[in-house]
């Protein structure tokens, strides 16, 4: 037997080490950035609304209807460990990793349990589904997604394993159901697409009391998510593209067209699974439970629907989770073919390519920083979705090499201007100054013109009137510089303080 037969015999017979391994990889690679960025955090959402929506709850009370509408359980959560003592950068320093590690052992779980995989076949998806790139981007910031799929593949295990009309059984599916209804809307919308066609397959196999019991036990999840989302969000739910105008959402991402949709959301997905489609071609007429041809269905399906309100790419990046069973077991149909005059099977040369060109494409997302990007990561050369899979992990709402620069700005700010004065933010510095000003001088522009913000700041009376972005010709966000009425009174590095002259 050579060295690595060894290895993976004495692997396969601890069979509690593969478990094990489901979470403590992903929790560990998962945990590089965060080491690299020192005490501060990574991802936009986390600091562009984490933050300041858990400070706003936590310092002005809670509002019922805004937390409801936003599925509570991250937040809740994350108050409950503020609260606790427990900084909340800390704690959002810590939860992602956590978060990750999580979802690779409830992804290995539905293998396991749900699919009847081998213990070491179900490690693939749960290695794949959380250390390829896209599941790395999806772990940077979109913490409430990854809870609300942790969820998910739970129902899914329960949801394969009810053989009989057990009570318990159902009870456990009700509360993992709404477990992810409270978690978050894209995977609540998952889950229940799926429930519904499974209540379909089994009124066509006639098992009446069955899809009854399926249908008792969905309910309180489906109630919570039509009841909440459809007040939230339908009156703007779709949107129609035209070449002169569009929604907010179609303007910053920069659909002009119905079509320019289509053609950018396959671009897209070419962009992101395209290491992986010589495996996919394997697999994907061959395999696929109803639970999993389900979630690639309905993606597709809503890849083709303009909504207002949800980025489509957000769709695209969780087609990572199904689309990761699909290349494992294209591994696994592979083992029995071995070119002549070749010593190693194709399985194993398919193996070797995709830990490579995952383990590239991953570091090179993880260690390279923003402004010298990994080539694949970069706005210049093949990434041209920056806004969807940022050049480099080690970034929140700006770059790691503008942390330090802007405390010092925003220190100096406090220093040297009475409390009168205020300062105008971007969405992407306004949870900064919520950690160093007081949150009556800071004023939020959100991604609205800085200029007209000034101007109704004016008209409110202020005449102390300054703003933070970074000096001319640096900016992000497609704004290399601002107005010639803000004017520059400091900068460190890269980041400047302005003050607002109405008569420039």
């Amino acid at each position: 037997m050579t060295r690595l037969g060894s290895i993976r015999g004495r692997i396969t017979k601890n069979n509690h080490i593969l478990p094990a391994m489901a979470f403590l990889v992903p929790f560990a690679i998962r945990l590089i950035p965060e080491i690299l960025v020192g005490p501060y955090i990574m991802g936009f959402d986390t600091m562009g609304f984490y933050v300041p929506n858990t400070l706003a709850w936590l310092n002005e009370g809670i509002d019922l209807w805004g937390l409801l509408a936003v599925a509570p359980l991250f937040y809740t959560i994350l108050m409950a460990i503020a609260a606790a003592g427990v900084p909340l950068i800390v704690a959002l320093k810590v939860i992602p990793p956590l978060l990750l590690g999580v979802l690779g052992s409830s992804i290995y779980l539905y293998a396991h349990k749900g699919l009847g995989w081998s213990f070491i076949k179900s490690l693939a998806p749960a290695l794949l589904g959380t250390i390829y790139f896209v599941a790395l981007r999806v772990s940077w910031d979109m913490l409430r997604s990854e809870l609300g799929l942790i969820f998910l593949f739970i129902v899914l295990t329960i949801l394969a394993q009810i053989k009989n009309k057990s009570w318990r059984h159902y009870f456990l599916l009700t509360f993992a159901m709404f477990a992810v209804a409270l978690s978050h809307q894209l995977a609540a919308t998952i889950m229940l697409w799926i429930i519904f066609l499974k209540i379909v397959y089994t009124l066509y196999q006639k098992d009446v009391y069955k899809s009854l019991y399926l249908v008792v036990s969905s309910l309180p999840a489906a109630t919570f998510f039509f009841f909440i989302n459809f007040l939230s969000y339908t009156p703007a739910l779709l949107v129609e593209y035209q070449n002169t105008t569009g929604s907010p959402l179609a303007n910053w991402l920069g659909f002009s067209s119905y079509f320019a949709m289509l053609a950018s959301e396959a671009g897209f997905f070419f962009y992101c699974f395209l290491p992986l489609i010589p495996l996919l071609l394997l697999s994907i007429k061959r395999f696929g439970t109803l639970q999993l041809r389900s979630w690639l269905l309905l993606i597709f399906i809503l890849l083709l629907i303009p909504f207002s309100f949800v980025s489509p790419f957000r769709w695209l990046l969780l087609l990572i989770y199904p689309l990761s069973f699909y290349v494992t077991e294209a591994l696994s149909k592979l083992s029995s073919h071995k070119p002549k005059h070749i010593r190693f099977s194709m399985q194993r040369i398919a193996v070797l390519y995709l830990i490579l060109s995952t383990g590239i494409l991953s570091f090179g997302f993880i260690f390279f920083p923003p402004e010298t990007p990994f080539a694949y990561f970069n706005p210049e050369y093949l990434n041209y979705y920056q806004y969807q899979i940022p050049s480099s992990m080690q970034q929140n709402t700006i770059s790691i090499k503008d942390f330090q620069a802007t405390e010092n700005a925003l220190q100096w700010f406090k220093e040297n201007e009475n409390s009168t004065a205020i300062i105008l933010t971007h969405v992407v510095f306004y949870s900064w100054a919520l950690q160093t000003l007081n949150a009556d001088q800071i004023r939020n522009y959100g991604f609205d013109d800085p200029l007209k913000s000034a101007g109704l700041a004016r008209q409110e009376g202020h005449t102390q009137i300054f703003l933070i972005w970074w000096i001319s010709g640096k900016g992000w966000y497609a704004q290399s510089t601002l107005p010639s009425a803000f004017q520059e009174v400091y900068h460190d590095g890269n980041i400047a303080i302005y003050h607002f002259n109405a008569t420039a």
